[in-house]
C-alpha cells in the first residue's frame, strides 16, 4: 500500500467522524505511541487494539471535554481491512516517523479547524434574542458546514430536549403516584422498597411532584437507544437520520417503554408511519413530530406573546444544552496540546495541507 491510499482512508475516517473525532484521536495516539515510545509494532493489532483506547482516553478530557463512550464493537471497526487496517497504519506510521509526527499534527489540527464554527455557534447562543431566533437557521449552522454535519443528530437532539422540557415545567404539569389503600399489608411487608423505590410509605400513599423529562448523555454512536425519557410515561426517540425497516426495528427492541413519541424529519414521516404499521408496533407508538412542527413551535415560543418568558427559557436551555453536548467549543485545550507536542503547522503545498 502507498502513502496516497492510506491517507485517503485517514481522510475517510477523519470525514465520517462527528466532531469530536473520537477515532482519529485514537489513530493520532497510536503513530504517538510508535514514534515517541517504540513499543508497538503497528503491523500486529494486537499490541495495540485495546491500549490504544486508553491512551485516547486520555488526552480526551483535554482536547473535548470528555471521555468517549465507544462499545468495543465499533471501536473496532476502524481496523478493519477496508479501513485502518494494521497495513494501512504502517505506511502512516512509517511516514508519521520520517516527517517528525506530520500524521499526528495532520488529525490535531484538522479537530482544530472544527472548534472555530462550534464556538460561533456559541457565542450566537449566547447573545441570542428570543424575538429574533430562526430555528431553520440554527439547524442550517450544522448542516452546511462540512465539519459539523456529522454532528446534526446531537444538535437536533438538544434542540428537541431544550423546547420540550422548558414546555412542561411552563404548563406546570404534575404528576400523581399513589398505591391501593387495600394493600396495606403488602406495603407494611415490603415498606423499604416501597419508600426507597416509589417514595411511598404507610403514612403517606400518594406522593405529587413535577412532571420532567431527562436527556441521556452523548448521543449514542448507532443511534438506536433511548433519547428522552419522561416521568410520566413516554418514552422520546429522536432521529434526523433517514430511517429503515432495521432501524425502527432496533427502536422496538431498544426501548421498553409502553408508549414512544419519534421526532424526525417532515420528509421521514409517512415512511416511518408505512413501515411501523409493517412491523406490527403501532400501538406503542403515541404519534410523529416533524421538524416542520419544532419550527412551527419554537415560533410561538419565541412570539410576541411568549418570548420574555418561554423564549427566553428554551434558549437558556439550549445553550446549556449545547455546552453539555459541545464542551469542546469551551474548554478545548488544543492549542496548548499542538505546542507541547511541539507540532509543526500545517502546511500548504503537500498531500498534508488541511482542506
Amino acid at each position: 500500500m502507498k502513502i496516497g491510499e492510506a491517507k485517503e482512508r485517514l481522510d475517510k475516517l477523519i470525514g465520517k467522524g462527528r466532531v469530536h473525532l473520537y477515532k482519529p484521536i485514537q489513530v493520532a495516539e497510536i503513530l504517538y505511541r510508535d514514534r515517541v515510545f517504540r513499543d508497538i509494532n503497528l503491523s500486529d493489532l494486537r499490541t495495540y487494539r485495546r491500549q490504544s483506547t486508553r491512551w485516547r482516553n486520555a488526552v480526551c478530557p483535554r482536547l473535548v471535554g470528555r471521555k468517549p463512550v465507544l462499545n468495543s464493537r465499533y471501536e473496532d471497526q476502524m481496523f478493519d481491512k477496508g479501513l485502518l487496517s494494521p497495513e494501512a497504519l504502517s505506511v502512516l506510521g512509517k511516514e508519521n516517523k520520517k516527517k517528525r509526527g506530520l500524521v499526528e499534527s495532520y488529525i490535531y489540527h484538522n479537530l482544530k479547524s472544527r472548534l472555530n464554527p462550534l464556538r460561533d455557534i456559541l457565542q450566537k447562543l449566547k447573545s441570542a434574542n428570543p424575538k429574533r431566533f430562526d430555528l431553520d437557521a440554527f439547524i442550517r449552522l450544522f448542516s452546511d458546514n462540512p465539519h459539523l454535519r456529522r454532528s446534526i443528530d446531537k444538535a437536533y437532539e438538544i434542540i428537541v430536549y431544550a423546547l420540550f422540557d422548558t414546555l412542561t415545567k411552563h404548563l406546570n404539569a404534575t404528576i400523581t403516584l399513589s398505591v391501593d389503600k387495600h394493600q396495606l399489608n403488602l406495603l407494611s411487608d415490603f415498606e423499604r422498597f416501597s419508600s426507597l423505590v416509589l417514595g411511598i410509605d404507610a403514612k403517606r400513599l400518594s406522593i405529587r411532584q413535577p412532571a420532567r423529562l431527562f436527556r441521556f448523555g452523548a448521543t449514542n454512536a448507532a443511534d438506536t437507544g433511548l433519547d428522552i425519557w419522561a416521568n410520566f410515561g413516554p418514552a422520546i426517540q429522536i432521529k434526523h437520520i433517514s430511517l429503515n425497516e432495521a432501524m425502527i426495528a432496533d427502536v422496538k427492541q431498544n426501548i421498553s417503554a409502553d408508549k414512544i413519541v419519534i421526532v424526525c424529519k417532515t420528509a421521514e414521516k409517512e415512511i416511518i408511519s408505512r413501515v411501523v404499521r409493517q412491523l406490527g408496533i403501532k400501538e406503542r407508538i403515541r404519534g410523529f413530530i416533524t421538524e416542520a412542527d419544532l419550527v412551527e413551535w419554537y415560533g410561538i415560543a419565541t412570539n410576541r406573546k411568549y418570548h420574555n418568558t418561554i423564549g427566553k427559557d428554551a434558549l437558556s436551555a439550549l445553550l446549556n444544552e449545547f455546552k453539555n453536548e459541545f464542551p469542546l467549543a469551551i474548554s478545548s485545550e488544543i492549542n496548548a496540546f499542538i505546542s507541547e507536542r511541539k507540532y509543526s503547522p500545517p502546511p500548504t503545498n503537500c498531500i498534508w495541507r488541511i482542506q
